[in-house]
């Protein structure tokens, strides 16, 4: 699995190409599915989280959905969820074959209002996608965020992988590359999980907000739902903006 972080602000400048391992997953047959979407969002808010708000709840489902057996792509523009995020844009598509599956899912020009008063600015992030493929009985996945600005929520470190985690204790947490194995088979990655925590006196509020998610494996029909479990570990090469890249289109660090 391979992420791609492309940080602005106080980011600015690097270039973080995570080189993890493939998922390597045996399915118990060749009929695989998959699903994406765009966004979602299950949050509720305590009063004054928002400007003049008396708190509210949110609930959006999941925006631009596809999967196996249709719809096949989906997207959705100008997106407003009742402050908690924005976007320009959300797509999904995913696409089959013989015994094969390839899902995506992105989100362009995002924004994070409901963790501005945490993070000392409305977090920004310009591009963010997943991928996830199952073929041959093994599943593969990578995400990729371009243009990260978190403010006080902190910054990706130069060793990282998947399911890095940022945020304030007890506050909001922020899962970057989150990747979660199931028992059945199935890859699950969203390149952008937000958690509430309602742990502390500065608490926001409780839920969870979901941005470019997509999930690769056995069919449903053929492999029963599973308690998930977390992904593996990831290995991390950082590599200064502008490197040259190297003849399989990646980016190649100095030496």
């Amino acid at each position: 699995m391979r992420t791609t972080l492309l940080r602005a602000g106080s980011l600015a400048g690097v270039t973080a190409a995570v080189l993890a391992a493939s998922a390597g997953v045996s399915a118990a047959d060749d009929t695989v599915a998959g699903s994406a979407f765009g966004a979602s969002a299950t949050v509720s808010l305590l009063p004054g989280v928002l400007t003049a708000s008396k708190g509210i709840t949110v609930e959006t489902g999941q925006l631009a959905a596809s999967r196996s057996g249709g719809p096949a792509s989906a997207s959705v523009a100008d997106v407003p969820l009742e402050g908690v995020v924005t976007a320009k844009a959300i797509s999904s598509s995913v696409v089959d074959g013989a015994g094969t599956v390839a899902a995506k899912a992105s989100v362009a020009e995002a924004t994070l209002p409901l963790l501005a008063t945490v993070a000392g600015r409305v977090p920004s992030i310009r591009l963010i996608s997943a991928r996830c493929a199952s073929a041959d009985g093994h599943v593969t996945g990578s995400s990729d965020l371009a243009g990260v600005n978190l403010g006080r929520l902190g910054t990706l470190p130069a060793a990282t992988g998947p399911n890095q985690r940022l945020g304030i204790p007890g506050v909001a947490e922020v899962i970057v590359n989150e990747q979660v194995q199931r028992y059945d088979g199935a890859l699950e990655i969203t390149a952008l999980h937000v958690k509430l925590l309602d742990g502390d006196a500065k608490k926001l509020g409780s839920g969870d907000v979901k941005l470019a998610s997509v999930t690769c494996g056995p069919s449903k029909e053929r492999a029963p739902e599973a308690p998930p479990r977390p992904g593996g570990p990831g290995q991390v090469v950082v590599i200064p903006a502008g490197a040259p890249q190297t003849g399989d289109g990646t980016l190649a660090a100095e030496g």
